[in-house]
């Protein structure tokens, strides 16, 4: 089996190109990309496997040409509202499968409306199938089957600056100035706090302003933590597999919390076109750092980094239910390439678009994760979970 591998030179490409080096069934991984001297280097560090080409991700009939003698097309690469849509109508065009990490909601919703091309290509493209989204629509799937009427169901995250930024970050700003490798995710994490986003609400999808709608709920270590809505694509998603949803969305805060305040300030300046996404995360990322420790949070308010609510109702009563992974087994590509290598043995037939969720089995999908990524056994823990009543 050939895998091309987009964006394989970048940080999560090159986790991809290991996990997907090491199996068998793999014959080939072509590293593509922008910066040939990458993804060459890339393409060395797997060995005889590897092979390294030059491509835009945004060049629709180029890459179609490219990709047309691989069996999958596996999309690493960003900002994910540019460069989803055109490799997915690339992979359709060829007539191969696809996955990526897009976390894009606007352009989830675009690329949807390519079901019917995708059947008729006999691709199965898999969107937005990494740590969030991707596991965190499957463990919002698994939560909602854990009640005997769902009526919403919530993914919490809350993200430290320090283990967003890891290093010099006088040199992380300036290879996004350069079009480093950390470009394309902060323009996309940017983004998503920077328009109004779409939420699913009282059995509607509703378009709210994420600094104007906080919300504050329970942290599963204690107290409560205020979180904001993003424009991920899983409220876009999930309701369609739960019929009996009337909420979903995606809820993050920066740690500590006064971060949220300068994300505010940034993502008003995109609003008004006075900075695009990439200067917002470059500001972001200089003003943050100039003072790192002081940004570090203490032990007391560091909330989990992410859990996932379900709240409706068991055996008659309302409840809550809260589902937090344990550590070490989650993150970007491992799940990717669980959903690659699955595609290409057959063990996924239907073709079309499908958010996680809509073709996949939780609870046998994360476990075959945790064993790629961390070599824990399938019998492993992966969530520590509870339930509260609400009446």
């Amino acid at each position: 089996m050939r895998v091309f591998l987009l964006g394989g030179a970048g940080l999560v490409g090159q986790y991809a190109a290991k996990y997907l080096a090491a199996n068998v069934a793999v014959s080939e991984i072509a590293i593509a990309g922008r910066n040939m001297d990458k993804a060459k280097n890339a393409a060395s560090a797997i060995g005889e496997k590897g092979v390294s080409i030059k491509a835009d991700a945004t060049d629709e009939k180029g890459l179609a040409e490219l990709v047309a003698d691989y069996d999958v097309l596996v999309n690493t690469s960003g900002p994910d509202y540019m460069v989803q849509p055109p490799a997915v109508r690339a992979a359709i065009r060829a007539g191969i499968h696809y996955c990526d990490v897009s976390c894009d909601g606007p352009s989830t919703e675009k690329v949807l409306e390519l079901d019917a091309e995708a059947k008729d290509a006999g691709t199965t493209a898999i969107i937005g199938i990494g740590w969030g989204p991707g596991l965190d629509n499957l463990m919002m799937l698994h939560a909602t089957r854990q009640l005997d009427r769902a009526d919403s169901v919530h993914t919490c995250m809350a993200l430290t600056f320090t283990d967003l930024v890891s290093g010099d970050v006088k040199k992380v700003a300036k290879e996004m100035r350069d079009s480093g490798p950390f470009s394309a995710s902060w323009e996309t994490f940017m983004r998503l706090f920077s328009g109004q986003c779409k939420i699913f609400h009282d059995n509607r999808w509703v378009a709210v302003d994420p600094f104007e709608s906080e919300v504050v709920t329970p942290n599963p270590k204690g107290g409560t933590v205020k979180l904001y809505p993003v424009c991920g694509p899983q409220p876009i998603t999930v309701p369609r597999s739960v019929p009996s949803l009337r909420d979903a969305s995606v809820l993050i805060s920066f740690v500590p919390f006064p971060l949220n305040e300068l994300v505010r300030k940034l993502a008003s300046r995109i609003r008004a076109g006075e900075i695009g996404t990439r200067q917002a995360a470059i500001e972001f990322i200089e003003t943050a750092g100039s003072e790192r420790d002081h940004w570090a949070p203490t032990h007391q308010e560091f909330p989990e980094d992410l859990w996932v609510t379900a709240s409706g109702l068991k055996d008659g009563a309302s409840v809550r239910y809260t589902l937090v992974p344990t550590s070490g087994w989650m993150g970007t590509a491992g799940p990717l390439c669980t959903a690659a290598t699955m595609m290409m043995s057959g063990k996924i037939k239907e073709n079309g678009i499908f958010p996680p969720e809509a073709c996949l089995d939780p609870i046998p999908f994360m476990k075959e994760v945790a064993t790629i990524t961390t070599g824990k056994p399938t019998d492993a823990k992966l969530f520590e979970e509870s339930f509260e009543r609400l009446d």
